[in-house]
């Protein structure tokens, strides 16, 4: 019989960690079409945001692991963080394209190192609970990251000014830090590899070598975890410009439907946090792939607000589980050194996430958002062949 989860003072800091990434990430989304219309630029040229998002990825997936075995998890956390607030106040007060370029790229490189330490730290923390650790803190992230949209889009609707579904930001990182004040997180020490699985090798610190090689059946793992970001990415930037486009909705409108996604992302992931329990992590991700790619077509052949809107919340319960799952697939893959692996993952989410939304763009500029928003099942594809591939 399998152990329950214990969540203890350390596991609850680091889920509310990732919240605050969330937050951003949520609001950051779908603010990108209302930046572009104080800026005064074309949608496709305010996507850019979402590749200098993408390019901070990249470059904390490069420093990610040395970083953490350098100063290791705490340090870098509270650090991450800290650049996180700086990234949100520099992109809801930038004046300028090319401060809010740069905000993007801080908030990609904050939000990359916070997700790869909370992973690596919940996979050491819970051993073979990871997968339901994970996705707990995913599932709360997105539940409370919801809020953001709903403002973001509400006060567009209302002619307020949308940036104030992302200032809350910076408070919640400071009320982290006051509240759990007496909690860190263990650091990662240079050592031996160790090969054996997550769920072998049980709770305890993780190790890093900077040398050696990822096994074969990491990349599989690997290339899961990229699609699955880039589809939450495209998602993200354009869903509600298709809605928008396809149904009639009106800008604000459709922003406040993003929340949709967020919801059954939220369902989703708490749920799945159960099932972890009962039904193998390879099954529940394929399942997961098959809804999001049934949920999509119904999003992308409905004319109607209605059904469209059920497809929304539909692709995010499917997309729900993807990224926590192959998260900790790509982990228990890793032998034994979680933290190079999810530096690894950020290169590629970084690579694919920058490229993705941008190719979106510059192909509904060409051949209508419609045929555009067809990105998103290939990808789906991609993803559900690459999982099919056993990693253990």
């Amino acid at each position: 019989m399998r152990r329950p989860l214990v969540r203890d003072s350390l596991t609850w800091l680091l889920y509310l960690q990732l919240t605050c990434f969330a937050l951003f990430l949520y609001g950051f989304g779908p603010s990108v079409l209302h930046l572009a219309r104080d800026l005064g630029v074309p949608d496709v040229t305010a996507a850019l945001h979402g590749t200098a998002f993408a390019l901070g990825f990249l470059v904390a997936g490069v420093a990610g692991a040395r970083l953490a075995a350098l100063l290791g998890r705490d340090r870098l956390q509270w650090s991450a963080l800290t650049l996180l607030s700086a990234a949100t106040l520099l992109y809801v007060l930038g004046p300028a394209m090319p401060w809010t370029l740069t905000a993007a790229f801080l908030g990609g490189c904050a939000g990359m190192t916070v997700i790869s330490v909370t992973t690596a730290a919940l996979a050491d923390h819970h051993g073979p609970r990871a997968a339901t650790a994970i996705s707990e803190a995913n599932g709360m992230g997105v539940g409370v990251g919801l809020i953001a949209p709903l403002l973001v889009g509400g006060a567009a609707l209302v002619g307020l000014d949308w940036r104030v579904g992302l200032v809350a930001v910076p408070f919640l990182v400071v009320g982290l830090r006051l509240a759990f004040r007496g909690v860190r997180l263990p650091d990662v020490r240079p050592g031996p590899v160790v090969r054996h699985s997550l769920e072998e090798r049980g709770p305890g610190p993780g190790v890093f070598s900077a040398a050696s090689r990822m096994p074969w059946r990491y990349w599989p793992a690997w290339a899961v975890v990229v699609t699955a970001g880039t589809i939450e990415m495209c998602m993200a930037i354009w869903v509600a410009e298709q809605l928008r486009q396809n149904t009639g909705l009106s800008r604000g409108a459709a922003t406040m439907a993003f929340t949709l996604l967020l919801i059954g992302m939220t369902v989703g992931r708490l749920l799945g946090a159960r099932l972890t329990q009962h039904l193998s992590a390879d099954r529940l991700l394929m399942g997961s792939l098959l809804l999001n790619l049934g949920a999509f077509a119904l999003l992308w052949l409905s004319t109607a607000p209605a059904p469209a809107l059920i497809g929304v919340a539909l692709c995010g319960l499917g997309m729900a589980l993807q990224f926590p799952l192959a998260a900790g697939r790509a982990v228990d893959a890793s032998a034994g050194r979680p933290d190079q692996a999810m530096a690894r993952s950020g290169i590629g989410q970084g690579v694919a996430s920058g490229l993705g939304p941008v190719a979106l763009g510059v192909l509904a500029g060409s051949a209508g958002m419609r045929t555009a928003f067809l990105l998103v099942p290939a990808l789906l594809g991609l993803a559900a062949l690459m999982a099919a591939v056993r990693t253990r």
